[in-house]
């Protein structure tokens, strides 16, 4: 099973607001997983949409962003 983080969790992974994340979520950028009222991010979720920003960004940054987010998530 995969893990699954609240939306103030990845909010505080990813150091966006809770808000933002949300909007994400309203976009569609990020696919939550529901469970009944609750709102939750699988990890992998999270890593696809730092690679996406990472792939965006440059080479540069993302030797470095694939260590952090690896560091965080664990």
């Amino acid at each position: 099973m995969r893990a699954l983080k609240s939306v103030v969790e990845a909010a505080g992974l990813l150091a966006i607001s809770q808000w933002t994340v949300r909007s994400y979520i309203k976009t569609g950028k990020l696919k939550p997983v529901r469970l009944g009222r609750r709102v939750l991010l699988a990890e992998d979720e999270l890593e696809r949409l730092v690679a996406e920003g990472q792939e965006q960004a440059g080479p540069d940054l993302q030797e470095n962003g694939e260590q952090r987010i690896g560091e965080v998530l664990s």
